[in-house]
């Protein structure tokens, strides 16, 4: 043996990472040729051979049969553990293309590795961690030597199966678990599973891009190396274990330890590389659409947008008889480019920062005959947009750099476009997805180091959809196509953010208010407000019905959207600090228990709010609560930590270490805190990081004792902070009583372009003017001089202003009524200091008399309180199972009640009665109450409540339902399926005759496995109509019906129940209602339940938002013709093939088309029928001539949807357009696609949208134009033949 090997052998078990091991299949059996009684073979059937230190940083464990173990430390926190039965050894996982998931430094020094044996444990450590193995049973466990604590422990043998390796761990009571990449819905992941693979649902409960990292408050973190889907289960199916597992053959996992989630994160980015810092740009709104593809022609109705010209257009890409727009607006069709789209934001006092032109299939962003003079298309608009302080991305589909094979419009030169254009952004899609994450890695990667070689050393911005480990160091993450419109969108986001910071992907967002949808006002403001502190925000236009713009609206909301987009800009220096902590430190917005850990924190309880770095608290209003018409609410639930916290938009006081309540939020407001004690930088508000005045520095003061801040600062856009190019100013704020002295450090560290010479602006949140105000710079005292306004302020050097009432609402439209509203802050003192080179000059400030109101504002009252009389009532709605409601009666002298459960105090509730939410089902809980006022409180009033099961956990929601007889007004059949048992349903109280029997029929929209129905029914009006015998009948499409049975419930009033017979599949449910009190029939609830654990199916939520919408249909559209093999089918937009042929055609896009616009009706039609052919005017065609294909019907009955596919060769032909002859008021969908595959197709696909007339008869249905590009005698043929009825029968044809 070697003399540097360090060698240990011994009769103790296998000590491999989790050994015993258990193989599974043949696989196994075959590596091992001996007989096994079971799959199993446990640790002590094997002996150690040899353990020894192969290097200085690994250690290789040798089993008596030959198998090995590695060990290898890529520092002293760092372990990979390799184990490969199959005989390979230590390298890279595998994937094709082949992608490097860690960097090219990922080691650092061990400071040694030691192996040892003591009392039947094997050790192997360096000086932080070890790893001990037992020698009995084979488990691992891993230690923190710092702390001495044990912070994994194994509890059942590694797995080797056929497809996947599992590890089992064990998970303590008051552990929690988080990362996992951008896990919708989702940050805190105890008692829960998460999946760990695209799932291409983009809504809550699926994950876009996942992560195979994830760390506990124990104190280790877990990075699985590979780029195989895996499954984290931290306790959902076992409590009290955590159980991996990826599909893959061997096992290839690196352990980290730390005692902090900033040591942990540190660690992965140690190995897949740090988050990057997005260019200041970057973090400005963003505006992407296609301006290179669509045609504009007038139109008065549909999905129309008006123009600057006053009158309304419909957009096209298959009609082409329009005005085609482009991104210059060469072609007298200024109003439709996108310098126009830039204009609006600059007409409308928008900030604006950067804007993708190409964003859509097909767009290309040049209309000239050669790639070359498209790039100069690309670049005229370029500078055109950055003279206006906005930089220019674009939109990739699929390939980065030029094909011969592909036509110039769809031709891409990412050297080119970055080098001569000027190209700053680039926005991967769903095609990235398609060929896997190494694929998607690789090309981001590849901008990467394009970028900055091309592009004059420009840090990149790079937005991606699905990303993996490594992926941070590249890009940025936006999460996917959503609706907005509604308030599930901006819930689920908030704890998908926070998580993904957990994740290390500090840098992501969403569409704001979605892709989709988005026309309520309302939320549209709520969506602008929460975003603002957040990374980055982008206008996904030109896909929704509607343009999606921040004042597209109108008023208010353009007003809102224009406050809150300047607050963000001149919060950049903050915002801007705090990304840059987030390369190697806490993200940017952060999870409450990053600075105040505890239970609560912990769970999911503060899942609704977070921090945005260390001073703001930003508690989003994320759901109607007692929302008026105008969208004034309040918001619940306001976890405030230790310490005082500030309204920032009107100065009042709340103490922390307490939950507040009813906190008004009217339309306009935000809730937003601002830490006492906060030093916050800021600059002039602007539109664009060229606006920003770096002559002029600000910083706002909330003074509390003794507080720190370092602000950071770069150039803002290239490379060169990586290499120490940057500036820090230290600042320091000490109160003391009433004295408080301010000090601004020297600036340190410079960077290319950077301001020396600059004034001070310093504003302080205060109560009362001074007494005394003292400046020095450079240690020499200057004179202050009082002045009287802020404009005579920033005009003078060396003065003071007492802002006795500042007005937080400047940027409202003018005339509008917005500008009206009063939006009066705290006062201030803001001092302006005269410039000077602030790398030599220090600056003090002392102030004497310094005073801030830190009263509770909602505390008036004086006198006794009387602990007040409480009961707990009835637990309401469907949620009812995670909630407790108490009541009391009205205290003299209260000014508002605190309610205390499980440790926590919910404060400031004035009403009578308060719901604690987010509790756990069946479980009991100590419920206190009492009174308070500024005198003090009551005592507490204690009683016992206890949650009830979950009732309705498998009940489905959505349910839509039509009857044959009609509803009374206002009580409509709708109120059944609402899950609110407040409200009721009633049949026509004056049709009193003729009402029984009627058919309820209930559209489930998706197909679900049902288990039973429970009806409740009205209490209202003595029972009147409840429902006593009926009949339950099944369907797939609404139309073709299987009876199930029948029912007859009691006539009292408790819950009646129907229980499926044989768990039928259907997507329709129809109760035939016999018999019912006074013959006509009422209910308060009808709840469908599916079996429990079974999942419910949508045909043609292509969107995965569990509703069929007009923006499933928009996708549709947009993917029509994409076809199995194309980079960008596999995936999200394979889930829309719903007949499964590998093309989206007229099928699968009827499906959604037939339940538009109330759907069809259910009358019967004849199946479809009849044929079509294709014929050419002429047979011989020369250069340049136009051929025109006439596409007819013969016999046609019932046609509804019709689509195929037609060959061609770019080379040859150019396709021109589609006339439409006779289709009926069927839409023209049509798509000319270029596959992955270089082969040209065009797609005539033509569809009815709701209830149409169909197409019938014999007759030209419309013509396809093709001009020549050279002499030919054609011969068309076309495929995919598929004709379709409104009740989706087919004729089809290959």
């Amino acid at each position: 043996m070697k003399k540097n090997r360090k060698n240990l052998t011994g009769r103790c078990a296998a000590i491999a990472l989790a050994l015993p091991l258990t193989l599974v299949g043949s696989a196994a059996l075959e590596a091992k040729p001996l007989p096994l009684p079971t799959t199993t073979q446990t640790a002590g059937s094997q002996l150690i051979a040899d353990v020894r230190q192969i290097n200085p940083t690994t250690v290789e464990v040798i089993y008596a049969d030959g198998k090995m173990m590695m060990f290898d430390f890529y520092g002293p926190n760092i372990v990979r553990i390799f184990r490969d039965d199959n005989g390979g050894i230590l390298r890279d996982p595998k994937a094709k293309p082949a992608a490097q998931i860690l960097t090219a430094n990922a080691r650092r020094a061990t400071g040694g590795v030691t192996v040892s044996k003591q009392n039947g444990t094997v050790a192997i450590s360096t000086s932080r961690a070890a790893i001990n193995i037992n020698c009995t049973t084979g488990l691992f466990s891993v230690v923190n030597k710092q702390t001495g604590e044990t912070v994994v422990d194994e509890i059942a043998p590694v797995v080797f199966d056929k497809s996947k390796t599992k590890l089992t761990f064990a998970a303590r009571p008051d552990e929690y678990f988080f990362g996992g990449g951008v896990q919708n819905g989702r940050f805190s992941h105890k008692g829960k599973s998460i999946a760990i693979v695209n799932t291409n649902n983009w809504v809550d409960g699926g994950v876009a891009s996942p992560t195979p990292f994830y760390w506990s408050t124990r104190g280790y973190g877990v990075m699985w190396y590979t780029f195989k889907p895996g499954l984290y289960d931290f306790g959902s199916t076992q409590k009290g274990s955590v159980k991996l597992s990826h599909e893959s053959k061997n096992l290839d996992v690196f352990f980290m330890v730390g005692e902090k989630p900033t040591d942990l994160l540190g660690e992965y980015y140690q190995l897949t590389g740090n988050p990057v810092l997005l260019p200041k740009f970057g973090f400005y709104e963003g505006h992407l659409n296609a301006y290179n593809r669509d045609y504009w022609k007038e139109a008065d109705k549909g999905r129309t947008m008006t123009f600057e010209d006053g009158k309304s257009y419909k957009e096209s890409a298959s009609d082409k008889t329009g005005i085609k727009e482009s991104l210059n607006g060469e072609k007298n069709n200024y109003q439709f480019s996108a310098r126009a789209a830039i204009d609006r934001y600059v007409n409308h006092d928008m900030p604006l920062g950067w804007f993708l032109p190409n964003d859509g299939y097909g767009a290309g962003y040049g209309q000239e005959s050669t790639l070359d003079g498209n790039i100069e298309n690309l670049k005229q608009f370029g500078d055109y947009a950055r003279k206006h302080g906005v930089e220019i991305g674009l939109w990739t589909q699929s390939d980065l750099h030029p094909k011969d094979s592909i036509e110039a419009l769809l031709q891409r030169d990412i050297v080119k476009e970055m080098g001569t254009a000027g190209v700053r952004v680039l926005k991967t899609d769903v095609a990235w997805v398609g060929d896997g994450y190494s694929f998607g890695l690789n090309g981001v990667s590849d901008v990467a180091q394009i970028m900055p070689y091309y592009g004059n050393n420009a840090r990149p911005f790079i937005i991606s959809l699905d990303g993996w480990a490594g992926t941070q160091r590249y890009a940025s993450i936006w999460s996917g196509d959503q609706t907005g419109g509604d308030w599930e969108y901006i819930r689920f986001h908030i704890p998908t953010f926070i998580g993904a910071g957990l994740s290390g992907l500090s840098n992501i967002t969403s569409d704001l208010d979605g892709i989709f949808g988005g026309k309520n006002p309302i939320m549209n403001m709520r969506e602008f407000e929460w975003k603002t502190f957040t990374a980055m925000g982008l206008n996904m236009d030109g896909w929704g019905s509607n343009a999606k713009y921040p004042f597209i609206l109108g008023e208010p909301s353009a007003s809102v959207n224009r406050t809150y987009l300047k607050l963000k800009s001149e919060l950049m220096p903050y915002i801007y600090t705090a990304a840059h902590e987030a390369v190697t430190g806490k993200p940017l917005m952060r999870a409450m228990f990053l600075d105040d850990p505890n239970p609560y924190t912990l769970g999911k309880a503060t899942e609704y709010q977070f921090m945005c770095g260390p001073y703001f608290l930003v508690a989003p209003i994320y759901k109607e609560t007692r929302m008026d018409k105008q969208g004034n609410d309040i918001r619940n639930g306001i976890y405030l930590p230790e310490g005082e916290w500030v309204d920032y938009f009107n100065g009042k006081v709340y103490q922390g270490g307490r939950i507040i309540n009813e906190f008004d939020a009217p339309y306009w407001k935000l809730p937003v805190f601002v830490k006492r004690g906060a030093i916050i930088p800021m600059v002039n508000p602007n539109n664009n990081v060229s606006q920003i005045d770096n002559t002029n520095r600000i910083f706002e003061l909330y003074p509390y004792g003794e507080s720190d801040y370092s602000l950071y600062d770069d150039d803002g856009k290239t490379e060169l902070y990586r290499i120490g190019e940057h500036a820090t100013t230290h600042i320091h704020s000490s109160l003391v009583k009433d004295r408080l002295t301010v000090n601004i450090d020297k600036t340190e560290g410079n960077f290319a372009g950077q301001e020396k010479n600059q004034s001070t602006e310093i504003r302080i949140n205060v109560s009362q003017a001074p007494k005394k105000l003292v400046a020095k710079m450079g240690g020499k005292t200057v004179k202050l001089t009082e002045v009287s306004t802020m404009e005579a302020l920033r005009s003078t050097e060396n003065a003071w202003f007492y802002d006795k009432a500042p007005q937080f609402n400047r940027f409202a439209t003018k005339g509008s009524d917005f500008e009206k509203v009063d939006i009066t802050k705290n006062p201030m003192v803001c001092i302006h200091l005269a410039k000077t080179d602030v790398t030599a000059n220090a600056i003090e400030l002392r102030m004497d008399g310094y005073q801030f109101d830190n009263s509770d504002a909602l505390l008036k009252s004086a006198g006794a309180l009387n602990a007040p009389q409480t009961s707990l009532k009835d637990a309401e709605g469907a949620n009812k199972a995670f909630t407790i409601t108490a009541a009391w009666d009205k205290q003299a002298n209260a000014d508002y009640y605190e309610v205390k459960i499980d440790g926590m105090l919910h404060s400031t509730i004035r009403s009578t009665e308060f719901t604690i939410e987010n509790l756990k089902p069946e479980t009991e809980y100590d419920i206190q109450v009492r009174a308070v006022n500024k005198d003090g409180a009551s005592e507490w009033t204690t009683l016992k409540g206890r949650t009830i099961k979950d009732p309705l956990d498998e009940a489905i929601r959505d349910i839509t339902a039509t009857n044959s007889t009609p509803d009374w007004e206002g009580l409509e059949v709708a109120k059944m399926f609402d899950f609110n048992e407040k409200n009721y349903w009633h049949t026509d109280y004056y049709k009193k005759e003729g009402v029984l029997p009627f058919d309820m029929t209930m559209n489930l929209h998706g197909i679900a496995k049902l288990d039973k129905i429970q009806y409740l029914p009205s209490s209202e009006r003595d029972s009147h109509g409840q429902i006593y015998k009926g009949r339950i009948a099944t369907s797939f499409d609404g139309s073709n019906w299987t009876e199930n049975g029948t029912f007859e419930w009691n006539k009292d009033g408790g819950v009646k129940e129907y229980k499926f017979k044989g768990e039928p599949e259907a997507q329709y449910v129809k109760m035939t209602v016999e018999e019912t009190k006074g013959g006509q029939a009422s209910g308060t609830e009808l709840y469908v339940f599916k079996t429990p654990g079974s999942k419910m199916k949508k045909p043609g939520d292509i969107n995965n938002d569990n509703r069929i919408d007009e923006n499933d249909f928009t996708s549709y559209l947009n993917y029509c013709g994409l076809r199995k093999g194309d980079k960008d089918f596999e995936g999200y937009v394979s889930n829309g093939d719903i007949n499964r042929n590998g093309l989206i055609d007229a099928y699968d896009i009827s499906v959604v088309a037939t339940q538009l616009k109330s759907g069809v009706s259910s009358k019967q039609v004849a199946p479809v029928a009849g044929s079509i052919s294709l014929v050419a005017d002429k047979k011989v065609y020369q250069a340049g001539d136009v051929i025109t294909l006439t596409v007819k019907g013969k016999d046609l009955v019932s046609l509804n949807a019709l689509s195929f596919a037609l060959p061609y060769k770019a080379t040859d032909f150019e396709f021109i357009g589609i006339d439409v002859k006779d289709m009926g008021k069927m839409e023209n969908i049509s798509k000319d696609r270029l596959h992955s595959d270089g082969s040209k197709l065009l797609y005539p696909t033509f569809v009815n949208i709701g209830e149409q007339p169909a197409v019938e008869g014999t007759h030209d249905l419309f013509t396809i134009k093709l001009k020549t590009r050279k002499a030919c005698k054609p011969s068309f043929k076309f495929s995919n033949l598929m004709m379709v009825d409104k009740f989706l029968r087919v004729k089809s044809e290959k």
